[in-house]
C-alpha cells in the first residue's frame, strides 16, 4: 500500500452515508457561521475589500475616482488600503484579488443601494462552511465517520476559523477554503483540484501558493511520479497569466505584487528572522497559534509518535504549512491587524496541520486522552465568546501583555463566569454520550480505518 492509496474499501451506501452526514455537517457549520458572522463595521482590512466587492457589482469598476468614502477619507490608516496614485492614474483599493471576487457574487445578486458588509458576511459564513466539509471529507475514508466528524467540528468551532475566518471575508477565509481544497484532493489523488486549491491560495495570498508547491514537489518525489508536479503546479501557472490581467486592469500595473498594497512587507526591514516576531505568531497571549489552540500541543506526542504511519500528503502538508508561517513571520507584524479575536496569520498553519493532528489522535497515549475533551471545551468556550459577541478583540499593541478571553472573564459578570464554567461542562457531558453511544464498535459493514503507509 502506497502512501496515497485509501486506507479503507467502503461500500457504496458507506460512502453514501458519509455524504449525508456532510451535507448535514455542512448546512449546520454554515448556519452557526451565518448567525454569528459580523453584520456591522468589523475592520478596515475587511471593509475595503467588501467596498471593493460592491463597486465592482454596483458600477461595473473598480475605481474610486470622486467617490466621496469617510471610512477611508479619514483614516490615517488609508495609504494601507487605497492607492491614491495608482500606475493607471486612478483611486482603487489595494485588497488581494481572491477576496474582492469572494464578494462579488453576492453584491451583483443582492445590488444594494448603499455600502453594507451583509452580502460579504454571508459569503464568509458559506465558504469556510464548505472548508469545515471538505476536511471532513478529506478524513472520513481514514477514520470512522464520528472521528472525522468530530475533528471537522473541532476544526470549525474551537479554533478562530469561527471567529475569524468566518467573521467576514479575509484572505484568511479564501486561504482556508483553499488548503482544505487541498487536502481533500491529496486524499482523493485529484491532482488537478489540488492545482485549483494552489489557485485560491495565490489570489488569496500568493506567498502562500509555497503551501502547494511543497505538497506537489513531496508527493511526486516520493512516488516517483513528475506528472503530480506537473498536473498541481499547471493552474496555478496559468492564472498567474490572468493575475497579470487583473493587476493591469485594477492597477494599471503588469506586476502581480501589486495587489500586497503599500503594508504588506511591513517586517521585511528589520530581519528575515525577527525573533520576536515570530515567537508572537506562536506564543503571544493574544494572537499566538499555541495560546488559542492547545490541543496541537496535547496531540504532539501522538504526531511525532505515528508521523511514519501517517499519509505523506498530510505530513507534507503539515511541513508546508509550517515553512509558510515562518515566512509570513518575516514578511509581515504578526498580530493581523485589528480587530482579531484569537489569531489570522496562523490559520493557514492551522488548516494544514489539521489533517496530521487528526489522523495521530487515535495513536495518542492515555495522558492526552484525557486531557483531550477538557482542552477542546476550553477552546469551544474561548472561541465562542469572540465569534458570538461583538467588540472584545482587543488593541494588536496588547497582544504581548493581555488575553482578550481573559480580560471579558476579568471584566464580566458572575453570569459571564458561571456561563462559561457550565459550557465547558455541558460540552464534557456531550463527549461522554458521544464516545458511549458511538466508540464501542465500527458501523455496521465498516472496516476500523488505518491511516494509510508508505510502502
Amino acid at each position: 500500500m502506497t502512501s496515497l492509496t485509501p486506507a479503507v474499501t467502503r461500500s457504496a451506501e458507506q460512502r453514501r452515508g458519509a455524504r449525508r452526514v456532510g451535507a448535514v455537517l455542512f448546512l449546520a457549520t454554515f448556519l452557526v457561521f451565518l448567525a454569528t458572522a459580523s453584520r456591522g463595521y468589523l475592520c478596515l482590512d475587511v471593509w475595503s475589500s467588501n467596498l471593493a466587492s460592491y463597486q465592482l457589482a454596483t458600477t461595473g469598476t473598480p475605481n474610486l475616482d470622486g467617490v466621496e468614502v469617510p471610512q477611508l477619507d479619514g483614516s490615517a490608516l488609508r495609504w494601507v488600503y487605497v492607492d491614491d496614485h495608482a500606475p493607471n492614474g486612478h483611486i482603487v483599493i489595494t485588497r488581494s484579488p481572491a477576496v474582492v471576487l469572494a464578494g462579488l457574487p453576492a453584491y451583483w445578486l443582492t445590488q444594494p443601494d448603499s455600502m453594507t458588509v451583509l452580502p460579504a458576511a454571508a459569503t464568509a459564513a458559506l465558504l469556510t462552511a464548505l472548508a469545515v466539509l471538505l476536511v471532513y471529507l478529506a478524513l472520513v475514508p481514514l477514520m470512522r465517520r464520528w472521528q472525522a466528524v468530530a475533528a471537522a467540528a473541532a476544526f470549525a468551532f474551537t479554533t478562530p476559523v469561527w471567529s475569524t475566518a468566518a467573521n467576514g471575508i479575509w484572505p484568511q477565509t479564501i486561504s482556508v477554503l483553499g488548503i482544505a481544497l487541498i487536502a481533500w484532493s491529496a486524499a482523493h489523488q485529484k491532482w488537478w483540484a489540488m492545482g485549483v486549491g494552489g489557485v485560491l491560495l495565490l489570489w488569496a495570498r500568493p506567498h502562500a501558493a509555497l503551501i502547494v508547491a511543497i505538497l506537489g514537489l513531496v508527493l511526486a518525489w516520493r512516488e516517483r511520479r513528475p506528472g503530480i508536479a506537473l498536473r498541481v503546479g499547471t493552474p496555478g501557472l496559468v492564472s498567474l497569466v490572468l493575475l497579470a490581467f487583473w493587476t493591469h486592469w485594477v492597477y494599471g500595473s503588469w506586476n502581480p505584487t501589486a495587489l500586497y498594497g503599500a503594508g504588506a512587507f511591513s517586517e521585511v526591514d528589520k530581519s528575515l528572522f525577527d525573533v520576536e516576531n515570530q515567537l508572537g505568531t506562536w506564543v503571544s497571549p493574544d494572537r499566538g497559534i499555541l495560546v488559542f489552540t492547545p490541543v496541537l500541543l496535547v496531540l504532539l506526542p501522538a504526531l511525532v509518535r505515528s508521523w511514519k504511519e501517517l499519509p505523506a500528503w498530510s505530513t507534507a502538508l503539515l511541513l508546508g504549512g509550517l515553512v509558510y508561517t515562518f515566512l509570513q513571520g518575516a514578511l509581515i507584524g504578526f498580530t493581523g491587524g485589528d480587530p482579531i479575536y484569537g489569531y489570522r496569520y496562523g490559520l493557514e498553519f492551522l488548516a494544514c496541520a489539521t489533517p496530521a493532528f487528526a489522523l495521530a489522535a487515535p495513536h495518542a497515549g492515555p495522558v492526552a486522552r484525557k486531557l483531550l475533551a477538557p482542552v477542546l471545551a476550553v477552546q469551544l468556550v474561548v472561541i465562542a465568546l469572540g465569534a458570538v459577541v461583538e467588540r472584545v478583540a482587543l488593541d494588536y499593541r496588547l497582544a504581548w501583555t493581555h488575553n482578550a478571553f481573559v480580560d471579558a472573564m476579568v471584566a464580566g459578570s458572575p453570569a459571564l463566569r458561571m456561563t462559561a464554567v457550565l459550557l465547558v461542562l455541558l460540552f464534557l457531558l456531550v463527549v461522554r454520550l458521544v464516545r458511549t453511544s458511538a466508540a464501542p464498535a465500527p458501523e455496521v459493514g465498516e472496516q476500523v480505518a488505518r491511516p494509510a503507509t508508505v510502502s
